[in-house]
């Protein structure tokens, strides 16, 4: 379902889910990453702290958070890709909420437009389980 249509975004956008939900979902994960047979470290999940989080969401317009999936690719030369989730917070429009790229801060700059106005922050380098958890799923 590809619909380009945009919508609102509430900011009760998702829904809880019961421990035997989650657990399906997390258990059919884990078998599929499983079955591919990778030598790769498998990562479960990615701990984000809360003042982090709530200084994402209490930026101007914020009304939700949206996760990217990621990959760190191999940059130090041990071969390893490190999976990453990648939060930016969201407006009621949908449209995620980012820093300018360093070329618009440049012209932005070059206007006389400070730096403060050009809100919009990307949080990673969560910590990834299991090596940062202990119980429940870990």
């Amino acid at each position: 379902m590809n619909d380009s249509t945009k919508r609102p975004i509430p900011s009760d956008a998702g829904a809880f889910i019961s421990l035997e939900e989650m657990n399906a979902l997390t258990d059919n994960h884990n078998a599929e990453f499983a079955a591919q047979k990778s030598i790769d470290p498998h990562v479960k999940a990615i701990c984000f702290g809360k003042d982090k989080v709530i200084e994402l969401l209490d930026q101007p317009g914020a009304v939700a958070l949206r996760i990217y999936y990621g990959l760190k690719i191999d940059t130090d030369g041990d071969g390893i890709k490190e999976k990453k989730m990648v939060l930016v917070a969201v407006n009621e429009n949908g449209d995620d909420i980012l820093p300018p790229s360093a070329e618009e801060a440049k012209a932005a700059a070059a206007s006389g437009v400070q730096s403060k106005e050009l809100s919009g922050k990307i949080l990673d380098a969560g910590l990834p389980c299991p090596q940062f958890c202990t119980g429940g799923k870990g």
